[in-house]
């Protein structure tokens, strides 16, 4: 009889729900603004020391020989890339944080029974808003607005009507 309990009590135990201590890992988009976050860290990283080479060689640049500018030009952009992306990075860490806050006040929610996990609409509305954001658009003097499409996706220009 006694082993029945304890078996009955270690039954109840282990189906009971337990709820998730870190409800962001399961997030899809958390995951993905998590991958952004590591790329651009990446690229930072090489920006930087690209940066310091060009400061390297702009100090061993000769004087009056032409190069300054165009050594000073290359400092300049790889300047303004690594602003670009520092500030891309504090985006991402930013927006991973308001995400990660987020989740776990609506996991809460979805723990009482009040909303579906995860919301579909979401998911939806962050891919559309994604790809909206990862497009580039280009204008071309005969055809108009183009997409252009990164290299290596075997996708080939489509031409944006214009109204």
């Amino acid at each position: 009889m006694c082993r029945i309990l304890i078996g009955l009590c270690l039954l109840i135990t282990i189906s009971c729900v337990q709820r998730d201590t870190n409800p962001q890992q399961s997030d899809l988009l958390y995951r993905d603004l998590k991958k952004e976050l590591d790329l651009v860290s990446k690229n930072v990283a090489a920006i930087e020391i690209e940066y310091a080479e060009r400061l390297n060689e702009l100090k061993s640049v000769v004087p009056q020989t032409g190069q300054i500018k165009s050594y000073e030009k290359k400092v300049f952009e790889s300047k303004n890339n690594l602003v670009r992306l520092q500030q891309q990075k504090l985006f991402f860490e930013i927006s991973l944080k308001q995400r990660e806050e987020y989740v776990r006040s609506r996991y809460k929610e979805v723990f009482r029974g009040g909303r579906p996990w995860p919301d579909i609409k979401e998911l939806e509305t962050f891919e559309k808003s994604q790809k909206f954001q990862r497009e580039k658009i280009a204008w071309e003097k005969n055809k108009g607005m183009v997409k252009s499409v990164p290299r290596g996706t075997g996708e080939v220009k489509k031409e944006i009507p214009t109204h």
